[in-house]
């Protein structure tokens, strides 16, 4: 059975990689903003339900990033 590492230097040119990682910076920085929003330091107090509903915006984006390591890993399952 052949060792393999966690980290790949070869993942780093992978076009589903680079689609992830912007989708995270996306991620943290949507949910940043929504959560000041929420919380009334972005557009002032009666900004709750706007900053609920960039945190969802937010909590979609991770999921299709999820989903693009999900069905990356099940497409390399079924090669081998």
């Amino acid at each position: 059975m052949e060792y393999r590492s966690h980290r790949h230097p070869e993942k780093i040119h992978d076009i589903n990689f680079k689609i992830r990682q912007v989708l995270n910076v996306l991620f943290m920085v949507i949910a940043i903003v929504g959560c000041l929003m929420y919380m009334g330091y972005i557009g002032g107090e009666e900004n709750e339900m706007r900053g609920a509903i960039v945190v969802i915006i937010a909590v979609l984006i991770k999921m299709a990033e999820c989903m693009i390591r999900l069905l990356k890993k099940n497409n390399n399952e079924e090669e081998e």
